[in-house]
């Protein structure tokens, strides 16, 4: 290899890697508009859950201060395309029943394990709130 294919090389890798940093930037403004807007519509419970090889999973679940679930949204997409994505798989319609459910099973997929997180998530906000108008 001589060293003009090298820097060649370099200068391609380099501008690879700045693309990718300024696209995951509109990525993140894309998401957190979502979230804000989503945030609005009610208590909201944001999850997450990890493969060991690094694939996340992202689950957001919005209820109202009775613990109805309104609706439920999935992550979907890579890079430019991800957004929240009403999820029409969802079964469950009260926060304490997807708890009773999820927390009796021995193992749950990463969609499930998110979906758990959010809804403690929205639980603790919940109990919170209800908290906070007792007093």
């Amino acid at each position: 290899m001589d060293s003009l294919s090298l820097e060649a090389l370099l200068v391609y890798l380099f501008i690879l890697i700045l693309l990718q940093g300024l696209l995951g930037i509109y990525q993140l403004k894309k998401i957190t508009r979502t979230l804000g807007r989503l945030q609005k519509l009610g208590i909201c419970g944001c999850g997450m859950a990890r493969h060991w090889t690094g694939w996340r999973v992202y689950y957001l679940i919005l209820a109202d201060s009775t613990g109805r679930i309104r609706s439920a949204y999935r992550l979907k997409g890579i890079s430019l395309g991800t957004d929240f994505v009403p999820d029409k798989r969802f079964t469950f319609s009260e926060i304490a029943e997807l708890l009773v459910d999820y927390g009796q099973r021995a193992k749950l997929t990463l969609q499930e394990t998110a979906q758990l997180r959010a809804a403690e998530e929205v639980h603790r906000k919940l109990a919170a709130l209800q908290a906070a108008q007792a007093v």
